[in-house]
């Protein structure tokens, strides 16, 4: 599932009322109703998403009218699909305004930093990814991300101090990748692409996805 679909998902759950403790007036009984249609919706949208089916997720969410429509997860769900659709522009306006919402909405800001990347706009993509770690220090695939756009900016050498900082016995693949990346972009494929067969036999295709995904965008 898209990262930032499953962390905006986890809130819509969580603000659900708890069993026992349930408003049972009509107003709140509507308002579950449409937190649930919203979930619903959702996940539905996110499963055409990881299909690829972009434009069948696209349309799934559009039966969302008024405040669920605006919901920051349906929101910042509809951003990740057109950037998938390559419809940056409209993209990166939605991430915008989830973040003049709410400032704090990493989901949002990592995707807006993708957008930013792949438009090469590097140096707005790092100021993203570098405020991303202090927030969340485990988040290892915004490390890694800003690891590239310091690559992409001819910044080698503080790119080769992030590599270093990583560890190679950890929860995610970031080492192995920040590795291949290195070899990389000195020119090296065959050891890049060692470390990358290294990586995918360790932590398989679900725990390499989110870092394959990011390495696509990468052009040296």
């Amino acid at each position: 599932m898209n990262r930032a679909a499953v962390g905006l998902l986890w809130i819509v759950f969580a603000t659900a009322p708890v069993a026992g403790q349930q408003d049972t007036t009509p107003q709140a009984n509507d308002a579950l109703l449409l937190q649930r249609r919203v979930a619903t919706v959702l996940r539905q949208s996110t499963k055409y998403y990881e299909a690829g089916d972009y434009q069948a997720a696209l349309d799934r969410l559009a039966t969302l009218q008024g405040a669920s429509g605006q919901d920051l997860s349906v929101l910042n769900l509809r951003g990740a699909i057109l950037t998938k659709l390559e419809r940056y522009d409209e993209a990166r306006e939605l991430f915008t305004a989830i973040l003049t919402t709410d400032p704090n909405y990493s989901p949002a800001a990592f995707n807006l930093g993708h957008v930013k990347f792949v438009a090469g706009d590097y140096e707005g993509a790092l100021q993203i990814f570098q405020n991303i770690p202090r927030q969340d220090p485990s988040n290892a695939l915004a490390n890694f991300r800003v690891l590239l756009c310091l690559q992409a900016l001819g910044r080698d050498d503080e790119a080769g101090k992030i590599a270093a900082g990583l560890t190679p016995v950890g929860s995610t693949p970031a080492w192995y990748y920040a590795q291949a990346m290195i070899a990389r972009k000195s020119g090296d494929e065959a050891a890049a692409r060692k470390h990358l067969r290294v990586a995918r036999a360790i932590y398989q295709e679900d725990g390499c996805k989110f870092f394959d995904e990011t390495i696509e965008t990468v052009k040296f």
